[in-house]
């Protein structure tokens, strides 16, 4: 969909599936996270999200549907990771329409309790797996189970 926009690969860092084409919860890391390309899913006149925001999208339409359990629940982690690693803190995880003017990412996504979900995770030891394209990026510590 974004090559056929004109874009040279996917805009986003992370691509969260849910079963359509990859498995429910599936965190695919994308080519710009992987060289630490500029993203572009929030374009905006000074670009600074897309310079300094990291994008990830979450397969589905939240006007008409809600999030999967399996999603919310690798987007909880996929943040917490982040939000450890690189010092985010809840106040900085936006919403694309928090960016600019669109309706993504729908009324079915309840930011706030992404937002508390991935603050009580990033207070908890997370077993972290070596961040490649072909692997999980997080995974369940046997305490968490």
């Amino acid at each position: 969909m974004h090559r056929a926009k004109g874009w040279d690969e996917l805009g986003y860092d992370f691509v969260i599936g849910n079963g359509t084409d990859t498995g429910n919860g599936q965190i695919e890391v994308g080519p710009r996270w992987v060289k630490q390309k500029i993203g572009a899913h929030a374009k905006t006149s000074d670009n600074r999200f897309n310079e300094y925001g990291i994008g990830i999208c979450l397969v589905g339409n939240f006007d008409v549907e809600r999030p999967t359990p399996e999603q919310l629940k690798s987007l909880d982690k996929l943040i917490a990771y982040l939000m450890v690693t690189y010092h985010i803190t809840p106040e900085n995880i936006l919403r694309h329409k928090d960016t600019k003017v669109t309706d993504c990412p729908g009324t079915f996504l309840n930011i706030e309790l992404v937002k508390r979900q991935s603050a009580a995770i990033a207070g908890t030891s997370l077993k972290v797996s070596n961040i490649s394209a072909s692997t999980e990026l997080l995974q369940d510590s046997p305490a968490q189970n």
